[in-house]
């Protein structure tokens, strides 16, 4: 469970961001380009009544977000792979679905926004390759408000097509709740005192523990190495401590709670290292195909939080599945920890490339 408030703090340089494609009467910040870059986010409603946001009932609205992929970025360009990095399509949704919930959708800007799970996949890997050419990618997204109260959603369902150069080639998709303050309150202290329960130590790597070496966990820069040598394992798991103080300089939204894109980016790591261990894969030469977390409850940025990874259950360790095409693919299943206590469920699929 990962909260953020608003995605902006206040007007960004004009280097960094382009303005943004919105119509409407009411007047909430535009989401923040600092991670994402330049983008164009345009309201596409299915009707001429879904104009008149503030005299109709929160319903479902169509959106396009467009940008042009990241070249020079110091995390999505740092792959030892020729690809786009999927934390992009991922970071974008959050931030246009965090962004869309008060300007039209009357989220009150008091409340606290919630990720309770997420999910993304490729559905075809040539679009995700990197050219020399600029590559454009648009995301043609759903909101859909629920559990309605008093014209106010409680949740919202965010679903959307990735397309890359006008070819669709995956889906991602979100589920975000609002929270009221109070409530917000409550939840994070019992998250907090349950976490404080077990786990004992700061939230950093134990003291002189070693990182992988960046290709091993698919980085070039070893800055963006999020993970340590692994704590425990054996010839079917393997157990990792995060380094929540270096997620929080290279990860967007890195406020008072842990980023939501540390679970991806931590999860990533610890599965491009897992299947070079517990497969003999390269993980110099493979790219996550899919991915989904379910979140449960807060994990503290101040607390020790530890990612364990194991084969998919009905796996066997060891052994690799096939895709059509013949190449080995890893499938495996991932749990962040605080302590005793469960933050976060990761299912995932490695493709070696060949």
């Amino acid at each position: 469970m990962n909260l953020s408030s608003s995605p902006s703090t206040g007007p960004l340089p004009t280097h960094q961001a382009a303005p943004l494609a919105v119509q409407g009467p009411l007047p909430v910040s535009a989401p923040a380009a600092s991670f994402i870059g330049p983008h164009h986010f345009v309201h596409r409603p299915e009707t001429p009544e879904g104009f008149l946001l503030a005299a109709t009932p929160p319903g479902r609205h169509r959106f396009r977000f467009s940008a042009e992929l990241p070249e020079r970025h110091p995390l999505f360009a740092d792959s030892t792979v020729p690809f786009h990095d999927l934390l992009y399509p991922l970071e974008s949704l959050r931030q246009m679905g965090t962004f869309a919930a008060a300007r039209y959708f009357r989220v009150p800007e008091n409340r606290r926004i919630l990720l309770a799970d997420c999910a993304l996949a490729i559905t075809a890997l040539t679009p995700w390759q990197r050219t020399p050419e600029a590559t454009r990618v648009a995301l043609d997204l759903e909101l859909t408000p629920t559990d309605v109260v008093k014209g106010v959603p409680r949740t919202m369902d965010c679903r959307a097509a990735i397309s890359i150069e006008g070819t669709e080639c995956g889906t991602v998709g979100a589920r975000l709740v609002f929270l009221m303050p109070g409530v917000y309150r409550k939840h994070r202290g019992h998250s907090r005192r349950e976490s404080e329960r077990t786990a004992h130590g700061h939230s950093g790597l134990p003291a002189g523990h070693g990182v992988p070496e960046p290709e091993l966990v698919g980085r070039r820069t070893a800055r963006n190495v999020l993970i340590g040598l692994p704590l425990e394992e054996d010839e079917e798991s393997l157990t990792f401590p995060v380094d929540i103080p270096a997620a929080r300089e290279v990860l967007p939204d890195s406020g008072s709670e842990v980023p939501a894109a540390l679970f991806l980016e931590a999860s990533r790591q610890a599965a491009l290292f897992g299947v070079g261990e517990l497969y003999g894969l390269a993980p110099g030469h493979a790219v996550l195909t899919d991915w989904a977390s379910a979140f449960r409850g807060f994990a503290e940025p101040g607390l020790p939080l530890h990612c364990s990874l194991r084969p998919r259950p009905g796996g066997t360790p060891g052994e690799v599945r096939r895709d059509a095409a013949g190449r080995p693919v890893a499938d495996l299943g991932l749990t962040f920890t605080q302590g005793t206590r469960v933050v976060a469920d990761v299912t995932t699929s490695v493709l070696q490339i060949c």
